[in-house]
């Protein structure tokens, strides 16, 4: 639940790429703490149309229904900005209820790779350059078990990739919109720390995305820890020879099954501060690139900083 939209900025074995995770959040955005002891709970008229209408006119500062977010994540090969909002006019936002979820983003990346000529008769090198972009429009329930704080979103995503020059080897060219799925987990480890992973799944090129963080509670405030990622789409399926139909069959120098799940991978350490109604995330590591081949020099090592902030009022 450290969101967003998140893009991982992935090496391959055949390409630098970015994969859209698309969990907007992945960041997926629900980074926020579940609500602090002592606030409030939404108030019981909610429900009331009346009541809304007023909450929409005159908010309260204890009762918090909205949250926004914004960001940027970069790496060698590229970069994304992204922003989104969630709306729960029922409930407190970290209260058991229904949210509405709206987010978006673009960015730009590079890769090469090799490709056939066919004035040359021959493969040659090809450098290519992408500008992605993602939309989200979910609905979603949160509900609280305890320590245990769970969200689940459905809805429909696009993600587009335009890419210069057009590369017939590359199966999450162009627009695709589809159906998403969204679970996201906060378990409040208590004065330790926390826990969080969350799942989304996307038709749109089948993108899906799996991140997890595990965070220390240093000092009033403030938190340090770990995080890990996953990033797929139809272009890893075929690289990892998980797909020989439609846009696979057509890579020439894809779909050999030799790929390994790490380079689709990201992990790193994040340094997290909030405080009542806002948070702000600064984290940094590496991609799968170097856990593969870094140490043989097959694939460069592919290094990301993200930086997240949110906001509740």
């Amino acid at each position: 639940m450290f969101g967003g939209p998140v893009v991982a900025f992935g090496v391959s074995r055949h390409r630098l790429a970015i994969r859209l995770a698309l969990n907007v959040g992945a960041l997926t955005l629900s980074c926020a703490l579940p609500v602090r002891a002592g606030e409030p709970a939404a108030p019981q008229d909610t429900w009331n149309p009346a009541a809304w209408a007023r909450a929409f006119a005159e908010p309260s500062k204890s009762h918090k229904w909205r949250e926004t977010w914004a960001g940027v994540d970069a790496s060698d090969s590229g970069w994304l900005i992204y922003s989104g909002v969630t709306l729960a006019p029922w409930s407190h936002i970290h209260e058991p209820g229904f949210r509405v979820r709206i987010a978006g983003g673009s960015g730009g990346y590079r890769y090469e790779g090799e490709r056939y000529d066919a004035d040359l008769d021959d493969s040659v090198i090809r450098r290519f350059r992408a500008t992605p972009w993602f939309t989200d429009v979910l609905v979603g329930y949160l509900e609280r078990w305890g320590p245990l704080t769970a969200k689940a979103f459905a809805g429909v995503s696009g993600v587009g990739h335009a890419i210069t020059p057009i590369d017939v080897e590359n199966a999450v060219v162009g627009d695709d919109i589809g159906a998403k799925a969204v679970v996201e987990l906060w378990l409040d480890i208590g004065n330790i720390g926390f826990a969080s992973l969350d799942l989304s799944w996307s038709e749109a090129h089948r993108t899906r995305s799996a991140r997890t963080r595990l965070g220390w509670r240093a000092v009033k405030g403030w938190s340090v820890g770990w995080e890990a990622w996953l990033d797929l789409d139809a272009q890893s399926d075929c690289e990892l020879g998980w797909d020989d139909g439609g846009a696979c069959q057509q890579q020439f120098t894809y779909g050999d099954g030799e790929a390994s799940i790490l380079e689709y991978t990201r992990a790193g350490i994040f340094l997290r501060t909030d405080w009542d109604g806002g948070e702000v995330s600064v984290s940094a590591g590496v991609s799968g690139g170097l856990f593969q081949g870094g140490a043989t020099g097959d694939i460069a090592p592919e290094p990301y900083v993200t930086v997240n902030w949110i906001r509740q009022f």
